[in-house]
């Protein structure tokens, strides 16, 4: 009885002891389901791509796998609520960096991405050829990662996979979108105005599952918009800028523009950390905007003080006076107090300036370079298109203000010798890009907030193109399909077809100047020089060609001129380089052997021709040196 007591004990403490570890187990896997259900909703977007990459940089295009280039899908990290968001320059840098390359990022938003224009005349394109002028002996290399809309959160976001390629320097023209730019204050992109939760929400994202979560979350809040308000933020036929304003009216001084200050000296100061931490140099700019011939958006007359258009309209009236300094003044202050905050306040220049003496790095004056080249020096309508984007000049002038500071501050080499930047005129520009550039911003100010909202004015449904520049100008406009290069590309075919070579010439310098590693319009533009018997400049520029890509057309003609010019040896070095089925090419190396005097080389490719292309007119001039050459012989 007892031993039957005693095992009855045995069996209620083994089913207890059982009972713990199954509830043990299913407390563990309830806990654990959550997150089990995730991970594997995790691997089968990663399966399908869900979202695509997002990574900064990506492989250069087929041809060009040598390159990196900035991923046109990267925005979509930022902007998740509009159809069409805005996308970087096209540019390819190497992915193995050479010994004597020193490499250049620039951040910034849509003035340092050159709007309304394509890159050959956004101010990092200026500057890189200008430098490449001057330090002949480097390949310089300007990558510009900046893009419309955006802030200082996403530069923050960017700068670690900047840091992991490289840079030599980093220059950095931000400040104007802190507010309505992605993330920001006073954006339709906000989640908010916690620094940590923006910045963990970005880290986030690199997990498809919270871009899933996201992009369910915009969904609904588009279409309760369009629902509620029969409207939505992603409308693709407004602009950008009145898509991403949010709070329209963030007063000076109030909570919110404080908020926005602190955003962005909080976020510049972790960026120019990172980088000088990792021992990158950095070059920080003042901002310039429209400040006479743009008057305030939104005018709110605050405490204790005038409204914004006070302040501009007495700006007006001492301007007149010939009182220009106070004239100044007072459209600074109107600038300032304007609410609709899409140019940055004076106080984010004193920022800037700041950040410069706090961590002993160089700040452009580029206020100053503006007021110079100003009338009454008080910047507008001459340098600016309309409240903050320069026009061509105002680019190649900030373009000049950074060269200047670099050379200055003797940043790149101790020794700059010859580097005077001698024009502000962009060399690589042509009347597409004015005309283009114009359209632009006639159609973003025939909208809010230059004009009021809900305006019937629409550009696209008015005008009419009056000769061929517009018209490819306008076909340009509207779609994804066709861009400016194509358009240059185009107008320069078009003027071949014309006989007006010149013309031609400036379209193809304009693209190379756009699309500096795509060998085919050195080409392109070396075959016009070659039809105008400018043989020297088609050399120079089929010898640039090559520092981005050997390609056998260059190899021809270098060797072909050089043996025009007597170079014999200089004509044989590229010769050698081409492609050996091309009879003119094996009929040019056999006489540039044939008299440098090298007789047998030179009846090596005459052999080679015969079998080629026997009947040719290269195969009977040779036989014609052949036997002169056997004569000389005997």
């Amino acid at each position: 009885m007892k031993n039957i007591k005693n095992d009855g004990k045995k069996n209620k403490t083994a089913v207890k002891e059982i009972s713990l570890g199954k509830k043990r187990l299913f407390y563990t896997l309830t806990i654990l389901l959550p997150f089990i259900f995730i991970l594997l909703i995790e691997i089968f977007l990663n399966i399908i791509n869900y979202g695509g990459n997002r990574e900064l940089f990506i492989a250069g295009p087929e041809g060009y796998e040598e390159y990196l280039r900035c991923n046109p899908e990267v925005t979509r990290r930022y902007f998740y609520l509009q159809e069409n968001a805005p996308t970087p320059p096209i540019q390819l840098f190497l992915k193995n960096k050479p010994s004597n390359c020193y490499r250049i990022f620039v951040l910034g938003e849509s003035s340092a991405a050159g709007f309304p224009y394509s890159n050959n005349a956004a101010f990092p394109n200026v500057l890189q050829r200008k430098l490449s002028e001057t330090f002949s002996d480097k390949k310089i290399e300007v990558v510009n990662i900046s893009f419309s809309a955006i802030n200082t959160y996403t530069l923050l976001d960017l700068t670690d996979e900047i840091i992991e390629n490289s840079p030599d320097l980093i220059l950095i023209y931000t400040g104007h979108n802190e507010y309505y730019g992605a993330m920001g204050v006073g954006s339709v992109q906000s989640i908010g105005n916690n620094r940590w939760l923006i910045k963990s929400y970005l880290k986030l994202q690199k997990f498809k599952s919270v871009i899933l979560l996201r992009d369910i979350v915009g969904w609904f809040k588009i279409s309760i918009g369009k629902l509620f308000y029969g409207s939505s933020e992603n409308n693709p036929s407004s602009s950008l800028m009145s898509r991403m304003a949010q709070e329209q009216e963030i007063i000076y001084k109030s909570d919110l523009y404080e908020a926005g200050k602190e955003q962005f000296t909080e976020n510049m100061n972790e960026i120019i950390e990172k980088f000088i931490d990792k021992k990158i140099k950095v070059v920080v700019s003042e901002l310039v905007s429209n400040l006479k011939d743009q008057k305030p958006f939104v005018s709110v007359k605050g405490d204790n003080t005038y409204s914004a258009e006070y302040y501009y309209l007495k700006g007006k009236e001492f301007e007149k006076k010939s009182d220009f300094k106070t004239a100044e003044n007072f459209y600074l202050k109107a600038k300032d107090y304007d609410a609709l905050r899409f140019r940055a306040s004076e106080e984010f220049n004193e920022i800037i300036v700041n950040l410069g003496k706090n961590y002993s790095i160089p700040v452009v004056p580029m206020k100053e370079y503006f007021r110079n080249e100003s009338e009454n020096e008080i910047i507008g309508a001459e340098l600016i298109l309309e409240h903050l984007h320069p026009n061509i000049d105002g680019y190649c002038l900030i373009a000049k203000a950074f060269y200047e500071t670099l050379r200055n501050e003797k940043i790149i080499s101790e020794n700059w010798q010859d580097s005077i930047f001698t024009s502000y005129k962009n060399d690589a520009v042509t009347e597409l890009d004015s005309v283009y550039g114009k359209m632009i911003i006639d159609d973003l100010t025939q909208g809010w907030p230059f004009k009021p909202k809900g305006s019937t004015v629409n550009f696209m449904q008015t005008f009419v193109p009056k000769n061929k520049i517009e018209e490819i100008a306008f076909e340009v406009l509207p779609t994804d399909n066709y861009n400016l290069e194509a358009g240059h590309l185009d107008l320069a075919k078009y003027y071949e077809s014309k006989g007006e070579n010149e013309k031609a010439l400036k379209e193809y310098k304009a693209l190379i100047a756009s699309l500096p590693a795509e060998t085919e319009f050195y080409k392109r533009a070396a075959i016009v020089y070659i039809n105008l018997e400018n043989y020297d400049e088609a050399n120079k520029l089929l010898r640039k060609s090559l520092r981005y890509k050997e390609n056998d057309f260059a190899f021809k003609w270098i060797g072909q001129i050089e043996l025009k010019n007597g170079n014999f040896s200089e004509a044989i070095k590229y010769l050698q380089k081409t492609d050996m089925k091309d009879p003119q090419a094996v009929f040019n190396i056999s006489r540039a052997y044939y008299l440098s005097g090298q007789f047998d080389m030179g009846e090596k490719y005459f052999n080679l021709l015969k079998i080629l292309d026997p009947n040719s007119k290269y195969a009977r001039y040779l036989a014609k040196m052949h036997s002169l050459n056997k004569t000389k012989q005997k």
